[in-house]
């Protein structure tokens, strides 16, 4: 059996690199992108698995096409797609700006769509096994203080996925959703880093602990397997159980 083949979008740090690290363990061949110069991600990766890194600007249709064919041709053909790549710039919504607003729809809405447009358009005919997976967020289905636009992007992200599971059934693409919680990464790393906000955090997740780049990282591997073939249009949260648990009642320990 081939090894597949594997796009990651935004995977140069955070739950990306920690996708794309999952993949490369299991022997997957894998294009990374970032819109920044490789910070040292291609060289670990390619440790592991044959691995190669282009530069581009998701925020336009042009660029997340343009990935996808330069991704394409490096690696002969593309089995998975993983739309990682995205923002948030929470504001107060008085202060929402349309610039902000585009911003944040550019990268996590619109460059899922042409993105995936793309990877479908390069199959081969009769290709097996090919999936899209969006990294959605429980921003998906639960909100935020100060975070319309974000919110609002990311659950544009679970009905994109319900849709393109149900408009590519036909052709044979499973498209699946993954919804981080709260993960410690370089976007959230400011927030965490503020006195007080990780104890609280981790007092209200039910396992006790702000999920890492690599709690991803496997689900998404399982969604792209075999071991999931019958599984389509489905958002799989990776979020400690923050999703399964009502407010408490109970006194602060």
């Amino acid at each position: 059996m081939p090894q597949p083949c594997v796009l990651v979008t935004g995977s140069t740090h955070g739950i990306g690199y920690g996708i794309a690290e999952a993949f490369a363990r299991q022997g997957a061949r894998l294009v990374i992108n970032s819109h920044l110069a490789d910070n040292g991600a291609l060289a670990k990766l390619s440790a592991l698995t044959e691995c190669h890194f282009i530069q581009a600007d998701l925020s336009t249709a042009a660029g997340a096409v343009g990935l996808v064919r330069q991704a394409r041709e490096k690696l002969g053909r593309l089995d998975t797609l993983v739309n990682n790549a995205g923002t948030f710039l929470d504001t107060p919504f008085d202060d929402l700006t349309e610039e902000l607003f585009d911003r944040t729809f550019d990268l996590n809405v619109k460059a899922y769509v042409f993105a995936s447009q793309e990877f479908v358009r390069g199959l081969a005919p009769g290709q097996e096994g090919a999936s899209i997976i969006l990294v959605g967020s429980t921003n998906s289905v639960m909100a935020e203080r100060h975070s319309v636009a974000y919110d609002a992007s990311k659950g544009a992200v679970l009905m994109m996925v319900r849709s393109l599971a149900v408009s590519l059934a036909g052709r044979g693409v499973r498209v699946n959703g993954l919804g981080p919680g709260i993960v410690e990464t370089p976007l959230t790393k400011r927030g965490l880093d503020v006195p007080g906000v990780r104890k609280s955090l981790n007092a209200q997740i039910p396992f006790g602990r702000i999920g890492q780049p690599e709690d991803v990282g496997g689900a998404a591997v399982f969604l792209a397997s075999p071991a999931a073939g019958y599984i389509t249009g489905q958002m799989l949260f990776v979020d400690g159980g923050i999703l399964a648990i009502q407010k408490t009642w109970e006194p602060p320990v």
